[in-house]
């Protein structure tokens, strides 16, 4: 059985494994707000105070939001998976990968290099990362099996 075979046998399941991902990726989120925000009064209050109420406020909403909103991504490429053979599954399904392809180019454009050496932050980055190959491997093995299938037929 050639791997696009096989990759589409699994592209449910393997998108599962993202959804599982992406809702721990924002869990993550979550769980880390109130260190980074720890993390950023440590820095600025003794500096500028009125900044780093500021800064903790934009922070605070920034990372909540991002982590609230990785919960229905995760759900939603999930639906998507189980639904791959619909047409509304497929494209939701590569909306969603498009959508998490951004985030690691974002990562390395927007983030310093600094940043990288908090664990949690680390971590997140290689559950993204899994994340984003797991579901491109899907997608992918997923539309070659179907253009191979179809061709085949015809």
């Amino acid at each position: 059985m050639d791997q696009p075979s096989q990759l589409a046998r699994r592209a449910s399941r393997l998108t599962q494994a993202t959804r599982i991902l992406l809702v721990l990726l924002g869990i993550i989120h979550l769980v880390a707000t109130p260190f980074l925000i720890g993390w950023v009064r440590r820095q600025l209050s003794p500096v500028e105070p009125d900044a780093a109420v500021l800064a903790v406020a934009a922070l605070r909403l920034n990372h909540m939001l991002t982590g609230i909103l990785l919960l229905p991504l995760g759900i939603s490429t999930f639906w998507a998976g189980k639904n791959l053979e619909h047409g509304w599954g497929f494209r939701l399904a590569l909306m969603n990968a498009i959508t998490l392809l951004c985030f690691p180019i974002l990562l390395v454009i927007i983030m310093p290099r600094a940043s990288l050496d908090a664990p949690l932050f680390r971590f997140a980055i290689l559950v993204l990362i899994a994340a984003c190959l797991v579901q491109v491997l899907a997608l992918l093995g997923f539309r070659k099996s179907r253009t191979k299938g179809s061709s085949g037929s015809g």
